[in-house]
């Protein structure tokens, strides 16, 4: 087994280095590290950047195609619905664009007209700021997916909707971009109404049967809390302390330790074969983009307790129940969202799984589409950068999207 990933490291290193020298020889500028706003530009899009205060204080900055390269600033008056577009773990509005024009789901979508709006969570490259804290401070960093759903959901939300003058908007999330969504719609029901259809990618919920490497982190959960609750919860970025302990538990084979330098392969598994060696460069510059580790410490609580998706639990009876008033968290209540749901799952996903997503499903107030994927290894991120997520993926979203539109009452699974 060794040798297999030995052998797979070296052929990545080789395309690295033959890509670096093409970039080099041919005297283009490389934008594998340009920011969202400049990556777009050099794309050939316009873009907008917009800053939110949530109720809580943070300030996210969230990226705005309001048209596409080919419909052009002459129809933006008659663009298409306003579409929210939420990253995942670690994840940032890079997620959507990194694939290029033509290829990436943002570039698509404002080509179709849609008014598209690329969000970023608190704690990411972009939402580093608060109105009063600053990211050196313990307590900037407490938080978990509870206050992404509580907090920066409706912020975005609302923001879009006061722009636009539009009364509802579509919403698409990738992995953790669901969890929050979830959140946002059980704890907050009203905002099911200004939900035209929810499309979740990967989506996640129940973490009891998660599979592959993140199963040895979930383990640990409760030590991460006892840690957190004295010292605070560190930032999830790359090369911090937690991660290099993270990276140890892991990362004993030294066959596989250019994998453990990076948190998206710590966390998905090891097997991207789906991904090309210029996405792979690409990605690994953005990625991570930022966040908390009591995020993936939420996360480890639901494989701790399996069938089990409630708000954050302290290990503590003592303070749950000065929290909640009850020494167990409370459920989210799925039943409340009630706003149209449509799913994209994959069987071979070791994060978002089969068993999980169908718990998920039969929970939901509203379902009327899911669409399952069983293209052998399409893994979690195949869903953002996979070599066949335009004909799998964005163009029945792009599919899905006009027919809701024109037929909001039907259900299409």
């Amino acid at each position: 087994m060794s040798s297999f990933y030995g052998l797979i490291v070296s052929q990545f290193l080789i395309l690295n280095f033959l890509l670096a020298k093409t970039i080099y020889t041919s005297n283009r500028k490389p934008n594998f590290t340009l920011k969202s706003p400049e990556l777009i530009k050099s794309h050939g899009y316009q873009v907008e950047i917009h800053n939110i205060v949530t109720e809580d204080g943070y300030i996210l900055e969230i990226h705005r195609l309001p048209y596409g390269r080919i419909n052009g600033e002459r129809n933006f008056k008659n663009a298409k619905r306003p579409v929210l577009i939420q990253h995942g773990l670690a994840g940032s509005s890079a997620d959507w664009i990194l694939m290029g024009a033509g290829r990436a789901l943002a570039y698509m979508l404002a080509d179709a007209g849609y008014d598209v709006w690329l969000g970023n969570n608190r704690g990411n490259v972009y939402s580093r700021n608060h109105i009063s804290m600053l990211p050196t401070e313990r307590y900037f960093w407490n938080f978990s997916y509870h206050e992404l759903g509580i907090y920066d959901i409706p912020a975005t939300i609302d923001y879009i909707i006061h722009q636009t003058n539009c009364k509802q908007i579509f919403y698409i999330g990738h992995s953790q971009g669901t969890t929050q969504f979830w959140v946002a719609m059980s704890q907050k029901p009203d905002y099911n109404a200004k939900i035209k259809l929810m499309i979740g990618l990967a989506p996640v919920a129940f973490t009891g049967n998660l599979r592959g490497p993140i199963t040895k982190l979930a383990k640990l959960t409760y030590m991460g809390v006892r840690i957190g609750e004295v010292f605070g919860y560190p930032e999830l970025r790359s090369r911090s302390i937690w991660e290099k302990f993270v990276s140890s538990v892991f990362c004993q084979d030294t066959s596989i330790q250019f994998f453990c330098n990076n948190i998206l392969f710590l966390v998905t598994g090891f097997n991207q074969t789906n991904l090309s060696a210029m996405n792979l460069t690409s990605i690994m510059n953005h990625i991570p983009a930022g966040g908390s580790w009591k995020q993936l410490v939420h996360f480890g609580q639901g494989y701790i307790y399996p069938d089990n998706f409630r708000q954050f639990d302290y290990g503590n009876d003592e303070k749950n129940y000065r929290v909640y008033n009850s020494v167990q968290p409370p459920e989210y209540e799925l039943n409340k969202i009630i706003a149209p749901i449509a799913l994209f799952s994959s069987n071979d996903d070791l994060l978002a799984t089969k068993t999980d997503v169908n718990l998920l499903k039969n929970k939901l107030g509203n379902l009327v589409f899911h669409k399952e994927i069983s293209i052998k290894s399409f893994s979690h991120y195949d869903f953002l950068w996979g070599s066949s997520s335009m004909s799998v993926i964005f163009k029945p979203i792009l599919d899905l999207l006009v027919l809701y539109e024109q037929n909001p009452l039907h259900v299409l699974y």
